[in-house]
């Protein structure tokens, strides 16, 4: 299934993890370089800069074959022209594959294909069909299809945004059910496709994909807190239910909303401490700032200076606690500097600051040939004879 040479995903994984290890302090410079010439290397771009480059360089070639083919096509089809967006994906998706026997992997100029095939298929779809439910269902299966064929991390991705604006479109233009259990629907949801996701983790044959795991992981977090977020429950509710909500009223069950929205960040904390997972906590704390937004946004308890300096001593308070309970750990979650953070800007300020506070004597010149005294220099006659 994949469209990769097994051996060589192996060789560009492998020269990942050694560039980690060499960030980390493990290897030196010279055996990275030596790993790395050993081994068959994919055409990739690690720097996003880069990436994007060819991205766009790749959009460009795409677009002049595209407009080749649209100067002949147009004038043979009149009334079906969503056909000319089929060809654009066939012709991207050859394009792609083509790349891809060229070795390039991560590089730019394959997104670029790759995006554009699925994308100018789903435009297809939609002129098509002119419906909706139709597009996400192709979004889905093709975002899974380029996902594991072509290990992409936005087509895995926008697999997830089809399934659940499925989900979505049939609640709220099919009337599968009412309108008011979407957001239990996107909760459930959002717990199944997160433990499926850890389920596939455990498998290391799956190393390839676990960047886009990951991926995966946090829209499914951030889907399981937007459906149960007070402002997101209540916006939908007035724009899908038609609800007048007034300072009298409020949206049903609006005290579960009101709870979930500070307890699932909190929850997220604490899963990320005790799991150790920095994705989790990271997003718990993203989730807990949006949550005080959330409350924020309808009501007003003190003017926004008061806020902003209560919310400031509250996070040093929490901050100090922390640290207090961290700064002796070793291992786990701790306060310790990683091993792949770049010290080298403190060492040299550091450096800097220890030359210029020190004490040193200022330097006397003297002249080891001193004139006068009868000596070598002949600068005149002592006392003695």
């Amino acid at each position: 299934m994949q469209a990769y040479n097994k051996s060589e995903l192996e060789n560009y994984f492998l020269t990942e993890e050694a560039k980690k290890l060499y960030q980390k302090k493990f290897l030196s410079k010279g055996q990275l370089q030596n790993i790395s010439a050993q081994l068959i290397q994919l055409k990739s771009n690690s720097n996003i800069f880069f990436r994007i480059g060819f991205f766009l360089l790749g959009n460009f070639l795409f677009s002049s074959v595209i407009s080749a083919f649209a100067v002949i096509l147009l004038q043979m089809i009149s009334d079906q022209y969503q056909i000319i967006f089929f060809l654009y994906a066939v012709v991207a998706y050859i394009g792609l594959e083509v790349l891809v026997r060229m070795k390039f992997f991560r590089h730019g100029l394959d997104d670029a294909f790759l995006l554009s095939a699925q994308f100018s298929f789903l435009i297809g779809i939609g002129i098509l069909t002119e419906a909706v439910l139709p597009v996400l269902i192709a979004m889905l299966v093709l975002g899974v299809f380029f996902a594991i064929r072509f290990i992409n991390t936005i087509s895995a991705l926008l697999a997830f945004i089809g399934l659940v604006g499925i989900f979505f479109n049939l609640i709220v233009e099919h009337d599968v059910m009412p309108k008011f259990y979407l957001s239990f629907v996107g909760l459930i949801l959002a717990i199944l496709v997160y433990f499926l996701v850890v389920h596939l983790i455990k498998n290391q044959n799956f190393y390839p994909y676990f960047k886009t795991f990951d991926t995966i992981r946090i829209a499914s977090l951030l889907l399981g807190y937007l459906s149960m977020n007070y402002l997101v429950v209540r916006e939908l509710s007035e724009s899908l239910m038609n609800l007048e909500i007034t300072n009298k009223s409020d949206v049903p069950l609006a005290f579960v909303f009101y709870g979930l929205t500070f307890l699932i960040p909190l929850f997220y904390l604490f899963l990320g401490i005790k799991w150790k997972d920095k994705l989790v906590l990271y997003t718990g704390l993203a989730t807990l700032a949006f949550g005080f937004y959330s409350i924020r946004h309808y009501y007003y308890f003190f003017p926004i200076e008061y806020v902003m300096v209560i919310s400031g001593i509250l996070l040093f308070g929490f901050a100090y606690l922390i640290i207090q309970q961290l700064k002796n750990k070793t291992e786990g979650v701790t306060f310790q500097p990683d091993r792949d953070s770049d010290d080298s800007l403190l060492f040299n300020a550091q450096a800097i600051l220890s030359l210029a506070n020190a004490t040193t004597p200022a330097p006397t010149q003297t002249n080891p040939m001193e004139f006068g005294g009868g000596g070598f220099s002949g600068g005149g006659a002592g006392e003695k004879f």
